[in-house]
């Protein structure tokens, strides 16, 4: 066993990947929609969906 290793050296990508990233990353941020706001309401309708039909039924009463 050697106790002086070398530690491994660093591959640095070739500048194309760079640009080819970059690019990659604007396109994605530019077509990815940020509003969470549907995504919200099917985890809610997902998660408490049962109490809000009990509260309509009027079995149960949240108080605020």
């Amino acid at each position: 066993m050697n106790r002086r290793q070398k530690p491994p050296q660093l591959r640095t990508p070739a500048p194309a990947y760079r640009e080819a990233f970059e690019r990659l990353d604007q396109a994605v941020e530019e077509n990815t929609p940020s509003d969470n706001s549907a995504k919200i309401r099917l985890l809610r309708l997902a998660l408490f969906g049962d109490v809000d039909k009990l509260r309509a039924a009027g079995r149960i009463k949240i108080p605020k």
